[in-house]
C-alpha cells in the first residue's frame, strides 16, 4: 500500500522523481565524441570567463561609480 506523498519519507520523493532525471541528464550522451567535445567546451567557457575577470582587475564597480 503507498502512502499519500504527505505521509512519504523525503527519500522515497528523491528515489523517484529526482534519480531517474538526474540518471536521464548525467547519460544523456553516450558517445565519447560528444562527452569529449562538451567537456573541451566547458573548459574553454571556464577559461574565457577566468580571462574576463583578470581584464577587470582593478575596475571600481562600486554604486557611487555609476
Amino acid at each position: 500500500m503507498r502512502l499519500p506523498h504527505f505521509e512519504r519519507p523525503i527519500i522515497d520523493f528523491i528515489t523517484e522523481a529526482v534519480v531517474p532525471v538526474a540518471q536521464k541528464a548525467v547519460i544523456a550522451t553516450t558517445s565519447s565524441r560528444a562527452f569529449i567535445l562538451r567537456h573541451v567546451a566547458l573548459f574553454a567557457a571556464a577559461a574565457l570567463f577566468v580571462f574576463v575577470l583578470s581584464l577587470t582587475y582593478g575596475l571600481d564597480l562600486s554604486p557611487g561609480f555609476f
